[in-house]
């Protein structure tokens, strides 16, 4: 007669648990940059999207971007926090998010 539950070697057991908790810890962690990724945008801010063009710097698209007589240096972070910039350097090209006065 066949044991339905045959005990297993403690080491195959322990490297299961351990690829068991790697796999959940990945999961986790994807899940955490997904979420955080979708939450960079700000519900109440409108945003519009622009092409970044030869010569520009996120300082030059701030100050076409902000109310006339204000300071430039917070629509740049804003910039820079909606597209996930750890630099302020850009590409011709590249399409950024921008919030709208």
């Amino acid at each position: 007669m066949h044991a339905p539950f045959t005990r297993q070697p403690r080491s195959a057991v322990t490297a299961y648990a351990a690829f068991l908790l790697a796999t959940a810890c990945a999961a986790v962690l994807l899940l955490m940059s997904h979420v955080s990724s979708q939450n960079l945008l700000s519900e109440d801010q409108t945003y519009v999207d622009v092409v970044v063009l030869e010569g520009d710097t996120l300082w030059h698209i701030a100050r076409r971007h902000t109310q006339p007589g204000r300071d430039p240096r917070p629509v740049v972070e804003l910039i820079r926090q909606a597209n996930g910039l750890e630099t302020a350097l850009v590409r011709p090209g590249q399409v950024l998010k921008v919030p709208v006065p």
